[in-house]
């Protein structure tokens, strides 16, 4: 069975969006992009190491990975094509 991405519930909503407040509140002008996507990894590997193996395996889990990272990516660019100008 491949999983892929899920539709968020409003909970869920809620955590992405304290999720990027944090990042946010984070950066400063000095903070390195990559820096940044390193720590984010970090924490994706953390969650990823508590998942329960008998249920889902490591290419489940990387599928699930890669097809949120997708939807993140794609989520970012339709936002920057609807900024009307004011980019």
């Amino acid at each position: 069975m491949t999983m892929k991405t899920f539709q968020p519930s409003d909970a869920d909503q809620r955590l992405h969006t304290d999720i990027a407040n944090l990042i946010a509140r984070h950066l400063t002008p000095e903070s390195k992009p990559d820096r940044v996507l390193a720590i984010a990894a970090q924490v994706v590997g953390q969650a990823l190491a508590l998942q329960d193996q008998r249920k889902m395996t490591k290419e489940m889990a990387l599928d699930l990975i890669m097809a949120n990272i997708e939807m993140g990516n794609q989520g970012v660019i339709a936002r920057l094509h609807d900024t009307k100008g004011e980019a």
